[in-house]
């Protein structure tokens, strides 16, 4: 009877969910390339933006990976706008209304009014693309930050290219007042963003976010290091990495993307060590009971 006893408070033990920091970070490998680049150009006060977001949404979800959609916010009367939304509607070359849907760097001829014409667009821009690179990469992810490292074992091009790493906020809610156009929850919001370019060359919007490294490693390489940024809940972001050309010219300006979401450990993952402590605890009780009885 002790026997046993003694091998229950062993399991009672080793049930304790671990709480060192060492057990904290977690480990992500993804694969991709092929999906579209779906870059959304949006403002809380624009009317349209609103009108049009149900069906956006939907044909967003309806791809799955197909596309990969990030929001960039005006910083005019805008709380969801800043510099690295800034950033990449500059490098788009963006003088259009709003909204202005650019898909793979080039915004659409005719702004789609429908979820069929998007959709048509998201054809016209797969078709265009011809063929797409494999990006592989490895995110390590802990309460504090992240490092990202990123391969392309085969690119299509070298010169004129940069890597990009954009930080977006899945689902952001803001309050009645601050959204003119009623619109409440945004999607897809982009926060921050670092690129370096096969010279050397690196943006990084916010400057203090975070810093990136080439690495001297055949094919495409480099490493991304960064802080979740203030206010943001790490387990609520999805990351975007982007092979693309630094001049937005004629043709795709993506060569390959990819895009994954950060989520922390899951509730049944976190609670499956204090069922077992409980289910044991009861078992020692049942034993202590019998011995108890049996004197």
């Amino acid at each position: 009877m002790r026997r046993i006893a003694a091998m229950l408070m062993l399991a009672l033990i080793l049930s304790i969910p671990a709480s060192s920091s060492e057990n904290s970070a977690s480990v992500v490998h993804v694969r991709g390339g092929g999906s579209v680049l779906f870059e959304h150009v949006t403002g809380v006060w624009c009317d349209v933006c609103a009108d049009h977001e149900p069906w956006v949404a939907a044909m967003v979800d309806s791809n799955g990976d197909r596309l990969i959609r990030v929001d960039l916010h005006d910083v005019i009367e805008d709380p969801l706008g800043n510099e690295a939304a800034t950033h990449r509607r500059m490098r788009l070359n963006h003088t259009l209304p709003f909204p202005t849907y650019h898909l793979d760097g080039h915004a659409e001829a005719t702004s789609s009014v429908s979820r069929g014409e998007l959709q048509m667009s998201l054809l016209a821009a797969e078709s265009a693309r011809k063929t797409h690179e494999v990006i592989e990469a490895t995110v390590v992810a802990d309460e504090s930050g992240g490092i990202v490292t990123v391969v392309v074992a085969d690119p299509i091009q070298i010169e004129g290219t940069q890597l990009t790493l954009l930080l977006l906020e899945t689902s952001v809610t803001i309050s009645t007042a601050e959204a003119t156009n009623g619109l409440l929850v945004h999607s897809a919001v982009l926060q921050s963003l670092m690129s370096i370019e096969i010279g050397g060359n690196k943006t990084i919007k916010p400057w203090a976010w975070g810093d990136v490294e080439m690495t001297d490693e055949p094919g495409l390489n480099a490493v991304f290091e960064f802080d979740w940024p203030e206010g943001v809940n790490a387990e609520t972001v999805t990351l975007v990495v982007v092979h693309e050309v630094v001049e937005v010219e004629n043709g795709p300006a993506t060569l390959s993307a990819l895009s994954w979401a950060v989520e922390g450990p899951s509730e049944e993952v976190q609670g499956f060590g204090w069922v077992v402590l409980l289910l044991v605890g009861c078992a020692l009780v049942s034993l202590f009971l019998r011995s108890r009885s049996s004197l």
